[in-house]
């Protein structure tokens, strides 16, 4: 653009007279949504929460735990949590002929299925124990932050209150010179008005003396 404005001043090019966009190419408006400090923060540290769940490993599907654990797709695709899922609000007769009908049309043994069920709830519980070491550290980290900020704050505080005190000792010497000024201020106009009373004095000030 600067270059383009130094050939226009030579001469050497002619500057475009900006084209006027046609109606249907006016962008349309855009929708604004007013957000307070107090919303933006409370965004932020929600965003600050979920990153900080990922990391730890909170936000895993139970999925990608399982293949973490080392465990596969289960007999014949067949799962307990999904049995859980159909069976529900189901009498136990009919609970009973629902699973056996699938494990029936899956090709999935009894047996097999049950296993794969102990192994799941297994490495769930590992995985818990593994998070709560996991959050056990970094809420330590946050409470060490917190008292390291807690020192902080009570640092700032005695230096606000230095500075607070420094501003009323100087106020005291303030007010000491002004009394001071005043007592002298007074002296000075007490002798000034003695001054005045008693009249000129001095060589040139008294009557002549009569022959």
């Amino acid at each position: 653009m600067k270059l383009t404005r130094l050939l226009v001043q030579l001469g050497l090019v002619h500057e475009r007279a900006p084209e006027k966009a046609s109606p249907a190419e006016e962008p349309a408006p855009l929708s604004t949504v007013v957000l307070s400090l107090e919303d933006l923060r409370a965004r932020a540290l929600d965003d600050q929460v979920r990153q900080e769940a990922t990391e730890l490993g909170l936000e895993k599907s139970w999925e990608e735990i399982y293949r973490e654990q080392g465990l596969g797709e289960p007999p014949g695709g067949v799962c307990l949590e999904e049995l859980d899922r159909k069976v529900q609000g189901l009498s136990e007769d009919e609970a009973r002929v629902l699973v056996l009908g699938i494990l029936k049309e899956k090709g999935a043994p009894i047996r097999e299925v049950l296993l794969d069920g102990q192994s799941r709830d297994e490495a769930l519980d590992a995985y818990e124990i593994l998070l709560e070491k996991r959050v056990a550290l970094r809420r330590a980290a946050l409470e060490q932050r917190m008292d390291e900020l807690n020192r902080e704050v009570q640092a700032l505080q005695a230096r606000s209150a230095d500075l607070q005190a420094a501003l009323e000792a100087w106020k005291q010497r303030k007010r000491e010179e002004e009394d001071l000024m005043e007592l002298l201020g007074g002296m000075l106009a007490r002798v000034q008005e003695q001054e005045s009373k008693a009249g000129p004095s001095g060589p040139g000030t008294g009557s002549a003396a009569r022959p």
